[in-house]
């Protein structure tokens, strides 16, 4: 069967594109962008920030881009400033971003756990210097302290260890650039960022978002169908772009168009691949290789045991409910495929736990995805476009 899906809006460019807007002396009109439940938590802080008050409130839900990025802005603006999320986020570290901002003159506090938010921030401004942290923990870091530089002075960042999930700090830079503000990069071991530069744009279009594509590539790949996303932008920046060479290596054919990218799915077969700089696909070729005959050995899984949840271990668990077995290391995840059977499968309140199972009830019955709404997070109309998919293959 042929189908044809129309991409929705970059979660990661529309939150960049809002936080850098905000900084902008001049309206921006922003085109494209997605409206989802990490969207308008950025939104929502970025407008409590705008407006003059001794106290701020900033709840960030459950996006950790939210609270990573509003969190280095807010030591910026005058006030006290509360900065907190939703139960798990709340468990998710800033600890090395704390750092970070604090050897720029911050003023930051820990409310309850070292380490984790809510934080209260009641430094106005931070001064212009160098920045050493590590690089291992969480891109959104580096992109935080990027994106905000313009308004701090020359500010110079060096990166202590492997810099992980590198496309997205070239997504973020990209961002900056098209804002007008240049940014150094030298090979992702240090980035600088000279003074007396500004945020100026008066319109900005979002790219088509390659994470969602994700699920309908791997779809096409698993019932071999044709599927072409429209409104994606074949030469992009977006991490997960990678995917594509990956379901190649799975024996897929992949056709890149104009502003179109096509899969003709012909079946998945076992793989080995480092996927630290595209973590956000690791679901989707788990369960993908949940069908592959053989073993698929997948590393660099690290960073996903700090997401929405431990994904490598919530992977291990719902897979093994699907009668494939699995063996996890810290940094790895092997997957012995075969032929897996339908199960109710729990998102541990994760979006792209939900999405990546849901892959699978495209192929067999008796799939059951609990809690399924956790998908308004980035892809609110996810499942209607699932169920256009479903009618056809």
């Amino acid at each position: 069967m042929k189908f044809k899906i129309n991409t929705p809006g970059s979660k990661s460019y529309t939150n960049r594109a809002l936080f850098i807007t905000s900084m902008c002396a001049s309206k921006v009109k922003i085109k494209n962008a997605l409206i989802s439940d990490d969207t308008k938590a950025m939104t929502r802080c970025l407008k409590i920030l705008k407006t003059k008050r001794a106290k701020y409130n900033l709840n960030a839900r459950l996006s950790g881009t939210t609270i990573r990025f509003i969190l280095a802005l807010a030591c910026l603006m005058p006030g006290e400033k509360i900065i907190y999320g939703e139960e798990s986020l709340n468990k998710r570290p800033v600890k090395d971003l704390v750092e970070s901002l604090r050897q720029l003159g911050a003023k930051i506090e820990y409310q309850n756990r070292a380490g984790y938010p809510p934080l209260k921030i009641t430094s106005s401004i931070l001064y212009p210097g160098t920045i050493k942290m590590k690089g291992d923990i969480s891109s959104q870091y580096i992109s935080a302290l990027l994106m905000i530089a313009p308004l701090v002075g020359q500010v110079s960042i060096k990166v202590t260890g492997d810099q992980v999930s590198k496309p997205y700090i070239d997504m973020t830079i990209d961002t900056m650039e098209k804002f007008g503000v240049k940014v150094i990069n030298n090979h992702y071991h240090q980035y600088f960022i000279p003074d007396n530069q500004s945020y100026f744009a008066k319109e900005y279009s979002v790219e088509g978002d390659f994470s969602s594509a994700g699920y309908f590539f791997a779809i096409a790949a698993l019932t071999k169908s044709t599927i072409t996303l429209k409104n994606l932008n074949p030469l992009s920046k977006q991490a997960d772009v990678k995917f594509l060479k990956i379901l190649e290596d799975m024996g897929n054919k992949i056709i890149r168009g104009k502003n179109q990218i096509t899969i003709y799915g012909r079946g998945v077969k076992p793989v080995v691949v480092d996927m630290q700089d595209c973590p956000d696909q690791v679901q989707t070729l788990s369960v993908l290789a949940g069908f592959a005959q053989g073993k698929t050995l997948i590393k660099g899984i690290k960073s996903l045991r700090i997401k929405e949840t431990d994904r490598v271990k919530a992977l291990q668990n719902e897979l093994k409910k699907m009668g494939v077995k699995t063996i996890i290391t810290q940094n790895t995840m092997t997957i012995f495929g075969g032929n897996p059977h339908g199960a109710i499968i729990e998102t541990y309140n994760d979006h792209r736990m939900a999405m990546a199972f849901a892959v699978a009830a495209c192929k067999i019955s008796g799939v059951v995805i609990k809690n399924p709404e956790v998908v308004s997070k980035t892809f609110p109309t996810f499942w209607d476009e699932l169920r256009k998919i479903n009618k056809t293959i």
